[in-house]
């Protein structure tokens, strides 16, 4: 397998492998949620089998790329990542997707979009802590003052971490960067395309007051290919707690098999 370190500037740029297996058979690359960051899949690194090599998108505004200035469309996002994806896939074809709240709207795009390109196609779609495409109403949070968009996330996610909210600094780098996302994940407006013809899988806790079954099942739609939903005990950040993360995990070890 080609190594990302080996890989034109483009591809080391929007992504990062914190574990390299050169022995690794297929990828998983894995989008985060909206002002989230590639290392919160460092914790997957022990629990998944050798033959798998993580991959984390690295988008602009975060950690290695922290100095540029983040996007807030879709179509800013898929188009150099399938670029940059591109080398990669060429060498070692097999690709598997995961991506959780607006990260699995992030997955489900890029799948596309490598279709457009011909490029090669993944294996399996993993849409995480996400109703399928066209469920659900449009929030507007990006368009609030910092303020409400803090008081606002924290209402209905309750996804900013305490110390960032009691650090001003690290408050004022973390907003510009969910501000964005945000504005990635309200603004986006569905393409008629046909179907995906790969496998599906949609997964969320059962708490989560955005993502019920009749959500999950939405995504059964866009695939001709197999699709499965399920639900595990938590909120919309099911997947922070140890048992979440390993029951997502043992899901994903029956759907990537070393060889095909």
């Amino acid at each position: 397998m080609v190594q990302l370190q080996d890989a034109p500037e483009l591809t080391r740029t929007w992504l990062a492998c914190p574990r390299p297996r050169p022995d690794a058979t297929i990828r998983l690359l894995c989008f985060h949620h909206a002002g989230g960051s590639p290392s919160s899949f460092r914790p997957w690194l022990d629990e998944l089998p050798d033959h798998v090599e993580l991959l984390a998108v690295r988008l602009a505004g975060r950690e290695a790329r922290l100095r540029q200035t983040p996007v807030n469309s879709v179509a800013e996002v898929v188009e150099p990542l399938a670029e940059a994806l591109a080398p990669l896939l060429r060498a070692s074809p097999r690709l598997a997707i995961f991506g959780h709240s607006m990260g699995a709207l992030l997955g489900f795009e890029l799948a596309r979009e490598l279709r457009r390109r011909s490029l090669p196609r993944p294996e399996l779609l993993v849409a995480s802590g996400r109703n399928g495409p066209g469920v659900g109403r449009k929030l507007e949070l990006h368009k609030l003052s910092d303020k409400q968009l803090i008081d606002e996330v924290q209402r209905i996610y309750g996804g900013i971490p305490k110390p960032i909210l009691d650090e001003p600094e690290l408050l004022a780098l973390t907003l510009p960067v969910l501000r964005a996302d945000l504005t990635i994940n309200e603004t986006h407006t569905l393409s008629e395309e046909a179907p995906l013809d790969i496998p599906i899988r949609a997964y969320a806790g059962v708490d989560d007051p955005h993502v019920g079954k009749a959500g999950l099942e939405r995504w059964a739609e866009f695939t001709t290919a197999s699709f499965e939903s399920g639900q595990f005990a938590g909120d919309h950040f099911y997947l922070a707690p140890a048992p979440g993360m390993r029951w997502l995990l043992d899901k994903l070890r029956a759907d990537l098999p070393a060889q095909v």
